[in-house]
């Protein structure tokens, strides 16, 4: 068998690469619309997914800046133990810092917090029911267990408050999201490779007494491929700058919606804004939408060109 002769990547070879490509876009109108409102349809759910993961993990981490874990101290600690517990709780792993609050300290905290001082008027320094105590914070939510049971372990903590439950619920919350948007996301990008690959199939039906020609006067597979990968991969372009142009504003919008009928959600947490979050995904879902369309460009022209 004669090995076929090549043809080199010219100036003149991309420019045939993506009239062909364009031409072909229009040439089969119907199922490029078909094929570029799937993309769209399959980014769009994506950005969502990742819109609610992103919030979600922000929203945790914001919560766990504010909950932590406060370790209280039995009542008749010196201040020899209270550096001795200190430096226990430093070594216990995943905990990032420990802050010392002591009792006028906590009262004083509470006043403020209460906005009451009338009710607080009978404590004072010699007068203080509150215990010294540790606030700890953690590098990670999800290692809360694990510093808790090991403060559980050192002598002079009386008690330690959390919110353990709650951290859970959130933990549990974030990760069923996060699998729902994968499987999502898997049946929409099947989806969009079929559609895609039925779209590429029709030009390379309209073109098949063009393509054996093309192969037996010694053109390159990759030759012939360039066109159709260009116009899968325009598909995949135009679908996904169709829905970020839809996603973002949208997005703007629902988060305007909930600060102005949820108002308390700001004294919970903050939402990210759009910028933060479409400054990643707009770059990533045009390379997902490029390599939807080149994945079913060139798995739909492979068996047409084993000539």
């Amino acid at each position: 068998m004669s090995k076929k002769v090549g043809i080199a990547m010219k100036p003149r070879s991309i420019k045939y690469y993506f009239r062909e490509g364009i031409t072909s876009l229009f040439r089969n109108r119907l199922m490029t619309v078909a094929s570029v409102a799937t993309v769209s349809a399959c980014i769009f759910i994506v950005s969502l997914s990742f819109c609610l993961i992103g919030n979600l993990n922000s929203i945790l981490g914001q919560i766990e800046d504010t909950i932590g874990v406060v370790a209280f101290l039995e009542n008749d600690v010196d201040s020899e133990s209270i550096n001795k517990i200190r430096d226990e709780i430093n070594q216990i792993n995943h905990v990032t810092l420990v802050t010392y609050i002591s009792p006028e300290e906590a009262l004083e905290e509470l006043k403020v917090e209460w906005e009451a001082d009338d009710i607080l008027d009978g404590f004072d320094s010699n007068n203080n029911p509150l215990s010294h105590s540790f606030e700890v914070s953690f590098d990670n939510i999800e290692n809360q267990t694990e510093v808790i049971k090991e403060l559980e372990t050192i002598n002079g903590i009386r008690n330690i408050r959390h919110a353990q439950t709650e951290t859970e619920v959130l933990i549990k919350l974030n990760r069923g999201i996060s699998i729902v948007g994968i499987v999502i996301v898997g049946v929409l990008a099947m989806i969009s490779i079929v559609i895609i690959m039925n779209t590429i199939k029709i030009s390379v039906y309209t073109r098949k007494n063009e393509i054996n020609i093309m192969k037996f006067v010694g053109a390159t597979d990759w030759f012939i491929r360039w066109p159709f990968i260009i116009e899968g991969a325009l598909i995949g372009i135009i679908g996904a700058t169709i829905s970020m142009a839809i996603s973002w504003p949208l997005y703007d919008k629902v988060v305007g919606v909930i600060y102005e009928y949820l108002p308390f959600i700001k004294n919970v947490a903050t939402l990210l804004d759009g910028a933060t979050i479409f400054s990643r995904l707009i770059p990533a879902s045009i390379l997902v939408g490029i390599l939807l369309g080149i994945f079913g460009s060139v798995s739909s022209i492979r068996k047409h060109l084993r000539v």
